[in-house]
């Protein structure tokens, strides 16, 4: 395989693995590897061995990716990964789905003979959350999403709900200037600038 083709799969397996909790995941970062998502910002070990408050062990995570875009410059890469996530749970006592876009941002390097993950970035873009059962309702009160940002307002919600925690400071599409700054950085480290 090429270097494209290498960093394809190595990213492509990391959601797989990811959805499925499979001990493999471990195996696609660098033991010094961070990780940056809605609920949690920090170490490797802590985005392997945490799970957001709002998941339900009942009902499986189910996510989907969109070919990636790799920017690589030497050992180094920065891949930009669309996906959806789609996660089922109980809101006011209804089984409903939250279906959540992100993308993703891996910076993968190539140490000794292997491409891992450096870090990983979750950038929201929007997000919706309905009733799974044909005929029941989730009604929702607007003003209790007013004070949720847009690109991730109805995971918000739904954390809040769960008794969790979300910052209204992650990265998301309604503050364009975050993500530009953030490309900036991924380039810089590509570059061998940063």
């Amino acid at each position: 395989m090429n270097n494209y083709d290498e960093i394809s799969q190595l990213v492509a397996r990391e959601r797989l693995y990811r959805a499925r909790h499979a001990e493999e995941l471990a195996d696609c970062y660098y033991p010094d590897a961070t990780v940056a998502t809605s609920w949690q910002n920090g170490s490797l070990d802590t985005f392997l061995n945490q799970s957001p408050a709002e998941v339900d062990p009942r009902f499986t995570i189910v996510g989907s990716v969109s070919a990636p875009v790799i920017h690589q410059n030497g050992d180094r890469a920065y891949v930009e990964l669309p996906t959806v996530t789609n996660m089922r749970m109980m809101v006011q006592d209804v089984q409903t789905e939250i279906e959540s876009y992100r993308r993703l941002i891996y910076r993968v390097e190539k140490r000794d003979q292997d491409w891992k993950i450096a870090s990983m970035i979750s950038i929201n873009e929007s997000d919706s959350l309905h009733a799974v059962i044909p005929g029941e309702k989730l009604v929702i009160d607007p003003k209790e999403l007013a004070k949720f940002r847009p690109s991730y307002q109805f995971l918000s919600y739904v954390r809040t709900a769960a008794g969790g925690e979300v910052s209204q400071d992650l990265l998301g599409t309604d503050r364009p200037a975050d993500i530009k700054k953030l490309y900036a950085q991924a380039q810089a480290w590509v570059d061998h600038k940063a």
